[in-house]
């Protein structure tokens, strides 16, 4: 399944791997991150339902970058919002290695010209995973951005 939104869709994934994996070699700003992330985010609202076949599941070994967040890293976070519970403690690295490694797999997938099993990594993992990391990275990115 390629069609134009999947392939905007891995440019952008493109973008934020890229970003993510040159973050401690350049001087990249939060406003970057935010950025790439909003575009990230977005464009993953339009991946069209796809079943993956078996074979193309993917089961890689991704190797995440070290990242460092300094002051920004560690923030305060809740669930479930339509339920009263105490802040957990959160990081922002966490968050934006988990996106970098679910969207990663599917690059190695997409680039492999198996694009079912990379729409389908893609839109699975966030459903129940990167999306909610990148909800939390944003609101953290604009806190820490314009407060």
């Amino acid at each position: 399944m390629k069609n134009k939104e999947v392939e905007a869709f891995y440019l952008s994934t493109l973008q934020y791997c890229n970003l993510i994996e040159h973050w401690n070699k350049e001087n990249f700003k939060l406003n970057n991150l935010l950025s790439s992330l909003l575009d990230l985010y977005s464009k993953a609202l339009y991946l069209p339902d796809v079943e993956p076949k078996d074979d193309e599941i993917s089961n890689l070994d991704i190797s995440v970058p070290q990242i460092n967040f300094g002051q920004y890293n560690h923030y305060w976070e809740v669930f479930n919002p339509y339920q009263l519970e105490e802040p957990v403690g959160a990081s922002l690295t966490d968050d934006i290695l988990d996106i970098y490694e679910d969207v990663k797999r599917g690059i190695h997938l997409y680039e492999k010209d198996e694009y079912t099993g990379a729409v389908s990594e893609w839109k699975i993992n966030f459903e129940i995973h990167w999306g909610s990391h990148a909800v939390d990275a944003i609101r953290v990115l604009h806190s820490a951005i314009f407060r």
